[in-house]
């Protein structure tokens, strides 16, 4: 008898353990989920999932264009680019200006009707993931490779217009300052630069499948910008989306393991602050901090950026920015990284007058040593257990 009873109490004791470790399995899986309760952000995120849905139109017109060129040449007019991927095609058939094109053979030129076309020139290096085009009277630009074309004759034209209008928009070269810092250059890098800007040009070709485009930020940025590489003892990463570039199907992928990097936290919602912390699954190891961006109206017409955050007691601040947009890109260790067009400006109101002197990590606090952080309410005890995921975050 004694012993069915201390039978029946282990039973007891396995299947409580069982059923409290199932319920905190659910409830960190669920953690890890981004729910949208917000209606209007549910109508941002649709009118960008439409917005992106183009592909190739006005076929008949690209394949009489086609027919106009000699030679092998690449479509990178963004005004036609827009009129294929929305079908407006009468508009297309109409239009007169010369079509811009671009060719990675100089020979090719003098056979490259100048009246209906306007040609550039793309060099593609190996050691580098981006194409680089250059202008006789405009700046050079640069895009990932990482695009796929569709042959009308001898016109490849990008098979997803609106992705390719988005690396042309932000595709202006702006380049870093290479300055030289005071500092104990004897102490270990924290990260490896070259190693850890590879990993970041994989997530950014990742999010970009998902019509996402991160831009540098932080002290990342700053590092960047001031001496061309990351700063020697900064141990992560840090990047920005644009909350209207949202796409849940990401946070379904990397939360179910579908990707190449594990999400290790999430902080926040879409609707306030949200921020993601992942890591490559294989290669070097680095956690890069994905913080998405919100643009704040004002009343005067002032409009700011803004992106949050959330310290351990549930605290939630801000980081208050001037306007990020337009964006450009820039060059990082041979990778392409996008980036503000004024970086100047933001560092600045970052980081202060002394932004170009070096300060190290251990007298840096992030949430109390930069000059635009706003202290902006609390998220109570049962709030965090739903906005607050954590899994491999050292």
């Amino acid at each position: 008898m004694r012993f069915t009873a201390r039978f029946l109490i282990i039973v007891s004791i396995v299947c409580i353990a069982f059923v409290f470790w199932l319920y905190q399995s659910v409830a960190n899986r669920n953690a890890s989920i981004v729910e949208i309760d917000d209606e209007e952000w549910n109508r941002i995120v649709e009118k960008r999932r439409k917005e992106v849905n183009e592909s190739i139109g006005c076929r008949h017109i690209l394949h009489a264009f086609g027919k106009k060129l000699k030679v092998e040449v690449l479509l990178i007019d963004p005004k036609v680019l827009e009129m294929i991927g929305k079908e407006r095609c009468r508009e297309l058939k109409a239009y007169k200006e010369r079509m811009k094109v671009a060719t990675n053979s100089r020979k090719d030129f003098s056979s490259i009707n100048d009246r209906y076309f306007d040609p550039a020139y793309f060099e593609s290096d190996e050691t580098k993931d981006y194409l680089e085009f250059k202008f006789e009277s405009e700046p050079k630009r640069i895009i990932p490779k990482q695009f796929e074309t569709e042959k009308f004759g001898n016109l490849a034209v990008p098979r997803k217009p609106f992705r390719f209008r988005q690396f042309w928009e932000r595709s202006r070269v702006v380049e870093c300052l290479n300055m030289s810092m005071n500092r104990n250059e004897t102490e270990p890098r924290k990260l490896n630069p070259k190693y850890a800007t590879f990993e970041l040009s994989r997530l950014r070709d990742v999010l970009v499948e998902y019509d996402m485009f991160p831009f540098i930020s932080e002290g990342t940025l700053l590092g960047w910008y001031r001496e061309c590489t990351l700063i020697p003892h900064t141990n992560d990463i840090d990047i920005n989306i644009m909350t209207t570039e949202y796409n849940p199907k990401f946070m379904e992928d990397i939360a179910d393991g579908k990707l190449g990097f594990k999400l290790n936290r999430r902080l926040g919602k879409l609707e306030d602050s949200l921020e993601l912390t992942v890591s490559p699954k294989s290669g070097y190891k680095v956690f890069t901090d994905i913080f998405w961006m919100y643009r704040q109206p004002t009343s005067n017409g002032t409009d700011y950026n803004w992106i949050g955050s959330l310290c351990g007691d549930g605290e939630k601040v801000r980081f208050n920015f001037p306007l990020f947009a337009p964006f450009c890109s820039a060059d990082l260790h041979g990778h392409l990284v996008w980036t503000t067009c004024d970086p100047r400006k933001i560092v600045e109101h970052e980081y202060g007058e002394k932004w170009n002197e070096d300060l190290p990590s251990d007298q840096y606090v992030w949430h109390k040593s930069v000059k635009n952080v706003e202290r902006v309410g609390w998220y109570s005890m049962w709030q965090m257990r739903k906005i607050r995921f954590q899994d491999g975050y050292e």
